[in-house]
């Protein structure tokens, strides 16, 4: 009777096992395809972020929540860009902070990284400058043409947290390459920028 009632218990526990792993996996792929945020971003820059120095240069704007998990990997799809297509554009990281936070908020491995591939760092309190760009998610992407003109806006990894080849840096890449891209925008993967749910540990 022990023998013939243990089959049915076991094969139950391995269903229930089974079934939490598919769910387990079922909501990861959810969250790292979710898609954030966005706005329409202006069709030339606000006059208040033009801070080129070299005029005939494209001008690339990320939009960055420095302690949100997934900007690692953006900034590293943004190393690969530059790797591509060095001293083609300048690039400036809108870091974002809490309004009543310090600067020393945003310090961390992601701020140095940027700085070691001459992005220019802006502290953007509260996600403002990031708003007048139309970005709301940590990695959003905005590029300028050296006219000043829109050509780009959306993200540069393929998942939340993942990196890989994906549409939205070869995009980046064919633009600053004085190509012409089909892809003008593409989803941004990341938290959101006015959020402070986002993890704190620092990067």
């Amino acid at each position: 009777m022990k023998s013939a009632g243990f089959k049915p218990v076991w094969m139950l526990a391995l269903l229930f096992w089974l079934a939490l792993i598919a769910s387990g996996q079922f909501w990861l792929l959810r969250y790292s395809f979710a898609r954030g945020a966005t706005a329409s971003a202006p069709d030339s820059i606000p006059a208040f972020l033009n801070c080129s120095t070299t005029p005939s240069r494209p001008q690339l704007f990320l939009s960055l929540h420095p302690r949100c998990p997934c900007s690692r990997a953006t900034v590293n799809e943004l190393a690969k860009i530059l790797t591509r297509v060095p001293n083609a554009s300048e690039v400036t990281v809108l870091l974002y902070k809490p309004a009543n936070e310090p600067d020393p908020w945003m310090n961390g491995t992601l701020r140095d990284e940027c700085r070691r591939m001459g992005c220019k760092i802006r502290a953007d309190p509260g996600g403002l400058l990031a708003s007048s760009l139309g970005s709301r998610t940590s990695g959003s992407v905005v590029l300028y043409d050296a006219d000043g003109r829109l050509r780009y806006h959306g993200g540069i990894t393929i998942a939340r947290g993942h990196e890989g080849d994906n549409a939205g840096e070869r995009g980046v890449i064919e633009i600053l390459q004085g190509l012409r891209s089909k892809q003008e925008s593409m989803p941004v993967f990341g938290c959101p920028l006015q959020s402070e749910c986002a993890d704190v540990s620092r990067l």
